[in-house]
């Protein structure tokens, strides 16, 4: 088995059947499997995943194990000999995961893989970022970066500044498409998926991980998915998310600096974060 998909899925029953068909219509020239998580959904049987794709190996969790616990889950299960974390709703737009296989397999020092990844009407999401820092956040607020040309941008900053149309070397990426040797899980503590966060920040974590371990993370703007991206959440529900995912980039940072400079890293970051969510709920 040359690659096992895993799909976590908590109440996105349709989106996740499109994600499931869109791989059956894309990926070809791979041997792969699907592994299906369903992190104790109550909105229909899982097992009707089971009786519309009797393919798909479906595992059901009694407990809602957070995103990273579901893909932990799903990795104990799968037999590929390469990873595929895809979120539920995706779908492919083109053979995308067979494009990052074989560009991980001719690149031995890359231990993960993104993609290029659109919203339903085509608009490029930013999926490729670098780890925050004093320095980084400074160059933004202040705004320095606009010194530099566009393509020194583009490198320095990533995130919006890059338009995610060439080949990147990054510091973390989504979670919502990560392509990655099977054996690397092994070479982490506990040989399993970080689970510090139950859910957003743990990609920048896992990432953070694999590049301790001195592997590089790369982005192909040649594979394609489509990612809504939370399309479906009330503003309400968005405005939660983005608390959560505040409070747990500080949690995370903490590791790059332990000592005084995470008081300065803190002011600037949690001033800058909580002013534009206040600005964004006031739209």
């Amino acid at each position: 088995m040359q690659l096992s998909i895993i799909i976590i899925n908590y109440n996105t029953f349709e989106l996740t059947c499109r994600c499931i068909q869109s791989i059956y219509e894309k990926l070809t020239d791979l041997t792969f499997e699907i592994v299906l998580v369903d992190n104790a959904s109550i909105e229909c049987d899982p097992r009707l995943f089971k009786e519309k794709f009797p393919s798909i190996k479906l595992i059901a969790s009694e407990t809602n194990t957070g995103f990273a616990g579901g893909n932990n889950l799903g990795i104990k299960n799968a037999e590929g000999e390469y990873l595929l974390l895809l979120n539920s709703d995706t779908e492919l737009i083109n053979n995308a995961p067979k494009i990052c296989y074989d560009y991980i397999t001719a690149h031995a020092g890359v231990g993960m893989v993104t993609c290029q990844l659109t919203y339903p009407d085509g608009r490029i999401q930013h999926n490729c970022r670098r780890f925050r820092t004093i320095g980084w956040e400074l160059l933004e607020v202040i705004p320095l970066y606009k010194l530099l040309s566009k393509e020194k941008q583009a490198s320095l900053m990533l995130h919006r500044y890059f338009d995610h149309q060439s080949f990147m070397r990054c510091d973390w990426v989504w979670g919502t498409f990560m392509l990655f040797p099977s054996k690397i899980v092994q070479q982490l503590p506990g040989q399993k998926l970080a689970e510090d966060f139950f859910m957003y920040c743990e990609d920048v974590l896992w990432c953070w991980q694999f590049r301790q371990l001195g592997y590089e993370v790369d982005f192909l703007p040649d594979a394609k998915v489509m990612h809504i991206h939370k399309g479906s959440s009330s503003r309400e529900r968005l405005y939660q998310v983005r608390k959560m995912g505040i409070k747990n980039h500080a949690t995370f940072m903490k590791k790059f600096y332990p000592d005084w400079r995470w008081y300065v890293f803190a002011a600037i970051f949690y001033t800058k974060q909580y002013a534009a969510l206040w600005l964004s709920n006031l739209k």
